[in-house]
C-alpha cells in the first residue's frame, strides 16, 4: 500500500513540475532573494495506519493536537522559494475496545514530536495576496509519549473498570527517529510595516510517515505509521 501511494505521489509531483516548467521562466539565480522568518500555531489531527494483527476488537480514531513552531523562508524568485519549519507537534490518536462488556475501555495516546519539514514553495498571485503550494519531506524526533483512558480487571464474577493517566517509557521496540513526505497549500497576505514587511498566513499541511515508529519484535513485523493534518496561522517579517 505504501509503494502504491509513493507511485501516485511521484506522478503528481512530475505533472506539477512539468506544468510549472511550461508556465514559468527557467529558474535563475536571484541576488535580491528575500528571507522571511516567523512563527506559526494551530491544531492538528492524527490517524494511525497499521495492520489488523491481533486488533480485531480494537477501533482507532484520530485525535486533535497542536502544531507550534518557527518558520523560515528563502525566496529565489517571485514564484519559487524554500521553506523550513521547526515544530513542536502532538500526534495523538484513540483506541476503543469494541467487545460487549469492554465497551468502556479506551486509550488516548499522546505523542510529542519535534518535526523539521523542508519544502519547495510555489507561489502565485499578486504582490500582497498570494497562494502557495508546498511539497517536500520531513524528519521527526519522538520526544515523549503518554496515555490516558480506562482499563479493566476481572474476577470470577465481576469486571472492574479503572481510569489511568500516565507517561509511557520508551523501549527497544520504539523507533524515535522517523521521516516522511509533507505537502499542502496556503495563503499569505503582506502588510506594509514601518520598517519591515509583515506577512500573515494560513497553511494546511499533510504529514505522511514513510518510516514506522514501531520496530516490531525479532520474529514479527508490525509497522505503524502516523498521518497528520495540520492547520496553522502564522506571522512573519521579511528582509
Amino acid at each position: 500500500m505504501k509503494k502504491l501511494h509513493l507511485k501516485i505521489i511521484a506522478a503528481v509531483i512530475l505533472c506539477w513540475m512539468t506544468a510549472g516548467a511550461q508556465a514559468q521562466t527557467p529558474l535563475q539565480p536571484d541576488f535580491n532573494a528575500k528571507w522571511s522568518i516567523g512563527i506559526k500555531i494551530g491544531p492538528d489531527w492524527t490517524s494511525i495506519s497499521q495492520s489488523n494483527l491481533g486488533r480485531t476488537d480494537e477501533t482507532y480514531t484520530p485525535l486533535h493536537g497542536c502544531d507550534i513552531g518557527i518558520q523560515a523562508r528563502y525566496a529565489f524568485t517571485d514564484w519559487f522559494a524554500l521553506r523550513a519549519d521547526l515544530s513542536y507537534m502532538t500526534r495523538s490518536y484513540r483506541m476503543d475496545r469494541n467487545l460487549h462488556y469492554l465497551d468502556p475501555v479506551y486509550t488516548n495516546h499522546c505523542n510529542v514530536f519535534i518535526t523539521l519539514p523542508i519544502m519547495a514553495d510555489f507561489s502565485f498571485g499578486g504582490k500582497q495576496l498570494q497562494g502557495h503550494g508546498y511539497i517536500g519531506g520531513y524528519g521527526a524526533y519522538w520526544a515523549s509519549a503518554g496515555r490516558e483512558g480506562r482499563t479493566y480487571w476481572m474476577t470470577d464474577y465481576y469486571v472492574y473498570f479503572e481510569n489511568f493517566d500516565e507517561n509511557r517509557s520508551f523501549n527497544s521496540e520504539d523507533q524515535r527517529l522517523i521521516g516522511g513526505l509533507v505537502g499542502g497549500f496556503g495563503f499569505s497576505y503582506s502588510l506594509s510595516g514601518l520598517s519591515k514587511k509583515d506577512i500573515v498566513s494560513l497553511d494546511l499541511l499533510y504529514y505522511y510517515d514513510l518510516a514506522s515508529h514501531h520496530k516490531g519484535h525479532a520474529n514479527l513485523s508490525d509497522p505503524r505509521y502516523f498521518n497528520t493534518l495540520s492547520v496553522t496561522i502564522g506571522w512573519a517579517f521579511s528582509f
